[in-house]
């Protein structure tokens, strides 16, 4: 049984540190136990027939000179026994929305039986779980699998690889800023990765003790905004973290230009007072996805490993559908594909987290808003913040 499992890793979405980690480990702990292990080379595209690269499968062993036999015999083979802090991926595609096409899903279906592969991972976000819960509905005696990589983490119940090293990466960032603000008497309002929970932001701009951070899911009214460009003109230095997705839908729908949710919030300030002066500048930086491409944190490539242990130790007692869980050393495990959620809500305990000004409009908003601990006022059909 052993020489006939064949398994096939898909790895797809927005790039995050620890893609190789996950490959690396999966590799490994697969030759420990016979199976054959596969890659598409460009993520579900690879197996709906979509590809640009002319490969559409590689090999992935440890050892390198099984590699150099391998691609003799014509066989796109990859050693990784040196990668596994590598960043990036050399197999995986940028997010691939027609794969939530049937027609596309059904042609993944027959290539995936054409090779005659036996099991079947996604590493990847939510995205890449929801083609893999769809790909497994299609090929029910296949045994699936799915570990969770990215900055956002944005699958409930598990901390995500390439999240811990985003936040630590975002905050170096943000910490840097932070301290020429305080040096050059400057207000500085950042650009961070979150776009639907704000999560990384979040973590990322608390961590290096941004005054204010501003999350996809705010909307604040000409009070709100007022009172925090008051409050920056008597600070003689601010970091704002703003994340990515920060009123997204108004700035693609009512500006005739791209504008990145920093400079957005900077001009909504200025609008409702905020004064930009020589000796008191404010700085918009838009920052966000070079951390995408950094090299993993240690910890993260022994989360990684683990994950990949338990996922395969449930393979090999039988079970399917599952996806390995890691929230601690003490607290990690499997949980079954009809337990996974998409998570892109921040915890309202972790709210406390986002002023430093403890400017009072804002915080009975948060209060209204995400905690339900008010009455809301009614909606009055004005866009609040907008700016011509």
């Amino acid at each position: 049984m052993a020489d006939n499992r064949k398994i096939l890793l898909v790895f797809d979405g927005g790039a995050a540190p620890g893609y190789t980690a996950v490959a690396t480990s999966l590799t490994e702990e697969g030759d420990k136990r016979g199976y054959k292990v596969y890659s598409a080379f460009e993520g579900f595209r690879s197996l709906s027939g979509d590809h640009v690269a002319e490969e559409r499968l590689i090999r992935l062993v440890m050892s390198r000179r099984q590699s150099w036999k391998l691609n003799a015999k014509g066989i796109p083979t990859r050693a990784l026994y040196r990668a596994v802090d590598q960043p990036g991926c050399e197999f995986r595609s940028e997010r691939y929305p027609d794969f939530a096409k049937p027609e596309k899903q059904k042609l993944a279906e027959e290539y995936i039986r054409e090779h005659e592969f036996t099991h079947l991972i996604g590493i990847g976000g939510n995205g890449t779980m929801a083609g893999i819960r769809a790909l497994n509905d299609l090929l029910p005696d296949i045994v699936t699998g799915f570990i969770n990589v990215s900055v956002d983490s944005d699958v409930l119940g598990d901390i995500a690889v390439g999240y811990l090293t985003g936040v630590e990466e975002g905050a170096k960032i943000a910490r840097g800023l932070f301290d020429d603000a305080y040096t050059h008497k400057r207000k500085y309002i950042l650009e961070m990765m979150g776009r639907e929970s704000g999560k990384h932001a979040l973590m990322a701009g608390a961590s290096a003790r941004a005054h204010l951070v501003v999350l996809p899911g705010f909307s604040f009214d000409k009070n709100i905004l007022t009172d925090i460009a008051n409050r920056l003109n008597e600070a003689d230095h601010a970091l704002i973290v703003v994340a990515e997705g920060y009123e997204r839908k108004i700035r693609a729908t009512f500006l005739p230009e791209r504008v990145d949710a920093a400079i957005y919030f900077a001009r909504q300030l200025e609008e409702h007072g905020l004064v930009n002066t020589p000796d008191r500048r404010v700085i918009s930086e838009p920052f966000s996805r070079y951390l995408r491409g950094i090299r993993p944190l240690y910890l993260e490539c022994a989360i990684a490993y683990l994950k990949a242990f338990n996922l395969y130790a449930a393979f090999e007692e039988g079970k399917t559908q599952v996806a390995p869980f890691y929230l601690g050393e003490s607290d990690h495990g499997i949980r079954g594909f009809d337990e996974l959620k998409t998570n892109n809500q921040v915890d309202p305990k972790l709210l406390d987290l986002i002023d430093r000004f403890n400017i009072a409009s804002l915080r009975n908003y948060v209060s209204c808003e995400f905690r339900d601990q008010c009455e809301l006022k009614p909606f009055d059909g004005s866009l609040p913040g907008r700016f011509d």
